[in-house]
């Protein structure tokens, strides 16, 4: 691999599971309905709607990950997350993707710091890749000692 190695792709989660995208979509909205009708304003209806739909955004919208010389990327469709090779402390795997993290050890804020990618039947090039890219920070580190 070079140093240009860049690998990118799309995960669309809700396409994996239609059953429970259709059960999902169906709470969003029944609670909308319900909070229609409890507050007695179609507005709130909405609201909630988009509130929920938001908080669920990376399950029902497409993601599309990155890997590459400047760090990891993530673009879903709110929001966008990057880091660093050099923020990257931690890897952890697990079968349906791994976890990309600023902190040294597991902790209580793991699920607000670093990355989650998931896979796409990509599991082996991901690791490589990161294996890659870590390795290089790792040599990055050693030829340029803090000041």
């Amino acid at each position: 691999m070079t140093d240009e190695t860049t690998l990118e792709w799309t995960i669309h989660l809700a396409r994996r599971r239609p059953r429970q995208t259709m059960a999902v979509v169906a709470i969003i909205l029944l609670a909308g309905a319900a909070a229609s009708y409890g507050f007695r304003s179609p507005l709130l209806g909405v609201l909630a709607v988009v509130l929920l739909m938001a908080g669920v955004s990376d399950y029902l919208f497409p993601l599309r990950c990155s890997l590459g010389p400047d760090g990891i990327a993530v673009r879903g469709l709110l929001h966008r997350r990057r880091m660093a090779w050099s923020r990257v402390r931690r890897v952890a795997r697990d079968d349906l993707g791994v976890k990309l993290s600023p902190l040294a050890r597991p902790s209580r804020l793991e699920a607000y710091r670093g990355i989650y990618l998931w896979f796409a039947d990509n599991a082996d090039q991901v690791m490589a890749v990161i294996a890659h890219y870590r390795a290089a920070e790792a040599v990055g580190a050693d030829d340029h000692p803090p000041v």
